[in-house]
């Protein structure tokens, strides 16, 4: 498994599990009735997500043999297409989130929003996965 792949899969994972603990946190606190905050939660949970990336980048980078190299062809072409295609899920996820306006709180928006930023990276570091696994 090539560097980058190693690096996509280590970002696609803590991004899922540090904001599927935070939209965890925020259907259970709109269930329970409870007012939801914005901003200590998230500010958390970013927090977090730097701190377990930027620790197991560093770890994979110690533990690697491979050579760090500049991006060849198809590395940058990986990247793009990946890239591109979270773009689509952005606007669309974005879309959603603005129709929140219309039957939530603008709190409840702001959370809709972010859940559309971590659904595009989701996004874009699968499309790198998915682009190293098929081989293009």
């Amino acid at each position: 498994m090539a560097l980058r792949e190693k690096s996509a899969w280590i970002s696609f994972w803590t991004t899922l599990v540090v904001y599927g603990g935070y939209f965890a946190y925020v259907a259970k606190a709109a269930l329970d009735g409870r007012p939801l905050g914005f901003a200590g939660p998230l500010t958390a949970c970013i927090l977090v997500l730097v701190v377990l990336q930027v620790g197991l980048q560093i770890l994979l980078a110690a533990l690697s043999r491979e050579p760090r190299t500049a991006q060849d062809e198809r590395e940058r072409r990986i990247d793009l297409e990946a890239s591109t295609r979270a773009f689509y899920v952005l606007q669309v996820a974005a879309m959603g989130a603005a129709i929140t306006v219309y039957f939530a709180d603008k709190t409840m928006m702001a959370h809709a929003v972010i859940l559309a930023l971590a659904v595009s990276e989701l996004a874009r570091h699968g499309g790198v996965i998915l682009g190293y696994r098929r081989g293009c």
